[in-house]
């Protein structure tokens, strides 16, 4: 009997133990925080807005996992079917996705980006002021010269430069397409077909072999001496980045931290992470951490 009895005290106890046991666990579980999949599109820019979006939350005790993806059309996918809980992506990219059409305001474009989303257990972060879309690039010399501000500007001495840019260049509409023709009626005396904003057309620009540049304003290399035209007819879209988010996991604490992180996100800050990681071969996960050492978000 009383073996019996000790056995049974023993089971208690043990019971007793793995009911604490399970406690602390649960109890470390929430101490960690929120688990939360990240998923990354496959381009260096993005990537680095992931790592970014992503750490933050894990300084705010989220349990952050980034898993590296694709475009668009399968992150968004992934998002949708609950395979990934959040990724970074561009406001204007994501609103054209979705059937609606972006303009150059990022307010606009985020208000028309909330009617899209809505409905859909997907809530997006606060745009960030980054934004990288075509630019054309002139030396200063040649802004002085030709009184150059704006590429309206550009229309009436477009007849005495030379352009250069990537080989589908005068074909693409945001570009030296029909849109652009429509807003700007750009007339080069030449159109030089380059790479795709890359050191060869920065070059070109640097020796004087082409006096007006397509450059991507947030991750090509710009140089010092380049002024970038404003786009005053508003041809690209405002594609400044977001964190998608779905909405079962996006609480308050959530968002206010993805929402310092846009905040932050500049151009310059974007242009730095992405070169960072196109021509240093640095991890975009060290590119990031680099660019939130620097922004302080607290």
């Amino acid at each position: 009997m009383k073996k019996a009895r000790m056995r049974r005290r023993g089971l208690t106890l043990g019971a007793m133990m793995l009911g604490v046991t399970m406690m602390m666990a649960t109890a470390t579980a929430a101490f960690a925080g929120t688990a939360i999949t990240i998923g990354a599109k496959d381009f260096p820019g993005a990537q680095a807005l992931s790592q970014a979006y992503g750490q933050a939350l894990e300084a705010k005790d989220f349990a952050i996992e980034v898993q590296d993806l694709g475009p668009t059309e399968v992150t968004y996918a992934a998002l949708e079917n609950g395979d990934i809980d959040a990724y970074a992506e561009y406001q204007g990219t994501l609103l054209t996705f979705l059937g609606g059409e972006p303009t150059g305001d990022r307010n606009e474009t985020y208000e028309m980006l909330q009617e899209e989303l809505d409905g859909t257990g997907i809530v997006a972060s606060k745009p960030a002021k980054a934004v990288d879309v075509n630019g054309f690039y002139v030396l200063e010399a040649t802004a002085d010269e030709h009184d150059l501000t704006t590429i309206s500007d550009l229309t009436a001495v477009a007849g005495e430069l030379v352009f250069g840019g990537p080989p589908e260049c005068e074909e693409r509409p945001l570009c030296l397409g029909d849109t652009s023709q429509d807003l700007y009626g750009l007339e080069f005396s030449e159109v030089r077909k380059l790479d795709v904003g890359g050191p060869i057309t920065v070059q070109a620009l640097e020796d004087g072999d082409i006096d007006v540049a397509l450059l991507f304003t947030g991750s090509s290399v710009i140089p010092d001496d380049a002024v970038l035209l404003e786009d005053d007819q508003g041809l690209q879209p405002a594609d400044n980045p977001i964190l998608l988010v779905r909405e079962d996991v996006a609480n308050k604490k959530l968002l206010k931290v993805a929402n310092r992180v846009s905040k932050k996100l500049t151009t310059a800050a974007y242009n730095t992470m992405s070169l960072a990681i196109s021509e240093e071969l640095e991890d975009p996960a060290d590119a990031a951490a680099a660019f939130l050492e620097q922004a302080k978000l607290d």
